[in-house]
């Protein structure tokens, strides 16, 4: 068992690492072509789609074990297809552009070809190409562990060296919690339970993207058999950060950075578990700021269940 887990999380963290490193490599000198306002266009389809996965497939169950050793360690894989009209924005002219006609640019996500524009004066101007990108999958490894006083811990952590893109680390890390409400209630016909999950992404040492996410829940589960439905409710927060040389200030000791405005999200999870001696299996539906489906697989034990 303990070699199944371990290969599970290992295959996670490698596909992980290498998704992020094909992208990064070109991402800098993309966002290096685009003001801070630009970058902000360029990037958007990211915001929702890191909120939506990565504050997804967290809590699986509304039951803690109110005293005990219990855990569960497993991988998650979460991820949302992009629609049409995330492919494209419109840019703002740079200073010293004008009279350029509103163009429609790809983003991160949209066609690989760049587009260049000349304005009345002569003055040619370049968008970057996106990556050609349909869906978005994030995957990552989870363990939970308690129980003190009907409340669990909930860590999630992986780093990799990107090697030759020579950007770094990718860097994955998240911490929280989940209380038992139904500890307080006799013979409640379902368990509930509250809990919340604090993450940092990272790409690159000089932080290329730096993303924070909370993600606040109540989940109420019952089980039948080794099936248990789940329903969660919650919010999350989301802010982004990048940090990129300029094609007019390639100095590393002045990079540009752009900031984000913070995003609040209402976050509904429709899911089912299965549980069977020491190996439990999740899928499940969320609506957040995007539409998104998670799995997971994980071994353990959740110290019992409430009937």
């Amino acid at each position: 068992m303990i070699r199944r887990l371990v290969c599970t999380v290992a295959l996670t963290g490698l596909c992980v690492a290498g998704l992020a490193a094909t992208a990064a490599a070109q991402l800098e000198p993309n966002l290096g072509a685009l003001t801070e306002e630009n970058a902000k266009g360029y990037l958007g389809p990211l915001t929702g789609a890191l909120s939506t996965t990565m504050n997804s497939a967290v809590f699986h169950s509304g039951y803690v074990p109110k005293t005990g050793l219990n855990f569960e360690i497993g991988a998650h894989v979460m991820g949302m297809t992009f629609d049409d009209e995330d492919r494209l924005y419109v840019p703002a002219n740079p200073p010293g552009y004008e009279d350029i006609d509103d163009v429609d640019a790809p983003t991160v996500i949209g066609d690989t070809k760049s587009v260049t524009v000349v304005g009345n004066a002569q003055q040619e101007i370049t968008y970057p190409g996106g990556f050609d990108i349909e869906n978005f999958t994030v995957a990552a490894p989870q363990l939970m562990i308690g129980s003190v006083a009907g409340t669990r811990a909930v860590v999630r952590w992986v780093s990799f060296d990107l090697g030759d893109t020579d950007l770094g680390k990718f860097s994955l890390w998240g911490v929280g919690a989940q209380h038992s409400i139904t500890q307080y209630f006799q013979n409640a016909p379902v368990d509930v339970a509250v809990g919340f999950l604090y993450q940092q992404f990272k790409i690159g040492d000089d932080d290329l993207l730096d993303a924070n996410m909370f993600h606040v829940n109540v989940t109420g589960s019952k089980r039948f058999g080794v099936l248990e439905p789940y329903v969660g409710l919650g919010l999350d927060s989301f802010s982004l950060k990048t940090k990129y040389d300029t094609d007019s200030s390639p100095d590393e000791e002045d990079l540009f950075e752009v900031e984000f405005d913070n995003e609040t999200n209402e976050h509904i999870t429709l899911g089912v578990r299965a549980s069977l001696a020491f190996v439990m299996a999740h899928a499940e539906f969320n609506m957040a700021a995007e539409t998104g489906v998670a799995v997971g697989l994980s071994f353990g034990t959740s110290g019992g269940q409430a009937q």
